[in-house]
């Protein structure tokens, strides 16, 4: 096997050319990956604390909803403990 390797300069430079340019290119599709990256960590953060958010309003939420229940429930009560005293009083 020799030991020396004979290249044909033209075709060496181009090479070396194409090679620079696939790293530049290399460079900037990590640059890219790296933002894409990082929006997809604030996108997860934003998600989560919107999950966070919206649990808690539906916690709130079922609170309200009890206590419009538990009002509404003794307004009837209110109401049909009303009609008896009056249907009481009107028969007597």
């Amino acid at each position: 096997m020799p030991e020396r390797i004979t290249l044909d300069r033209k075709e060496f430079e181009a090479f070396i050319k194409d090679n620079q340019a696939l790293v530049a290119n290399s460079e900037q599709l990590m640059k890219k990956i790296d933002e894409l990256e990082n929006n997809n960590r604030q996108l997860r953060e934003e998600l989560n604390s919107t999950r966070a958010k919206l649990e808690s309003l539906e916690v709130t939420a079922a609170g309200s909803s009890r206590q419009a229940d538990d009002a509404i429930k003794s307004a009837r009560e209110t109401v049909a403990r009303i009609i008896r005293e009056t249907d009481k009083r009107l028969s007597a």
